[in-house]
């Protein structure tokens, strides 16, 4: 079956249960192609694609994805609005960005804006694949040089007079360290409260007393402590 509007498609197909669905989303119907080609695996089922952002989300609304490939680049200062975009629309779907850009600045915003991994469009087809289960396990997959800049970041950003870090987390109460889990799960505010049968500004409360005890300042802060202190998920693969 295909949509009237030509910059989309909605994939005929009836995926095994135990599938990882998803969508694609490219400006170049031959990069399309390409994504499609090296998904073609039996435990992998493409059942959107689109070239254009208005189209991408409309399919996710109806074929309700688990991961999102992206690669739409036509506006590329635009793209902490299209990963913003997705997760306030759908917070359960994982985004992955699929970028010409090396920057190691752009990678950073596209994981502070909630990407969970990040591929180059000149990696080897393989690994798209392999991202994609990595991702759909919950890992965050960056470029090594960018978990090593940002924790490295951290690092240095903290005064000598703070606590141990076993002190920090020690510090947590029950519910704190719960919400921490969640987080570090994939989670968003409103799954969150939802799990915890809590309130989402309850949530934002517990959040903003982490920061605060864990020295943090963000979300995407909060995960790549927690892997470095090994206090809970996500594990951080690198390529």
């Amino acid at each position: 079956m295909y949509p009237t509007n030509p910059n989309s498609k909605v994939m005929d197909t009836y995926p095994h249960p135990a599938s990882i669905q998803i969508a694609i989303a490219d400006d170049y119907p031959v990069l399309l192609a390409g994504m499609r080609q090296s998904l073609a695996c039996d435990d992998i089922v493409v059942v959107a694609e689109s070239t254009q952002m208005d189209d991408l989300l409309g399919q996710v609304a109806l074929k309700k994805p688990e991961i999102v490939l992206l690669g739409c680049e036509t506006q590329p200062d635009g793209l902490p609005q299209q990963l913003h975009s997705l997760a306030e629309r759908y917070a359960d779907v994982k985004t992955i960005v699929f970028t010409a850009n090396a920057s190691l600045d752009f990678h950073e915003v596209a994981l502070r804006n909630g990407a969970r991994g990040l591929l180059l469009k000149h990696c080897a087809p393989s690994l798209i694949a392999k991202t994609v289960r990595r991702v759909s396990r919950g890992d965050l997959c960056f470029d090594r040089a960018l978990t090593d800049r940002m924790l490295s970041t951290l690092v240095r950003r903290k005064p000598a007079e703070i606590p141990p870090e076993v002190a920090k987390i020690s510090s947590l109460t029950g519910r704190e360290s719960q919400v921490v889990r969640r987080v570090c799960e994939g989670m968003r505010n409103k799954e969150i409260a939802s799990q915890l049968y809590i309130s989402d500004a309850t949530v934002a409360h517990h959040l903003t007393s982490i920061y605060r005890k864990l020295g943090l300042t963000d979300r995407t802060e909060l995960l790549l402590y927690a892997h470095h202190n090994g206090i809970s998920l996500p594990r951080a693969s690198s390529f």
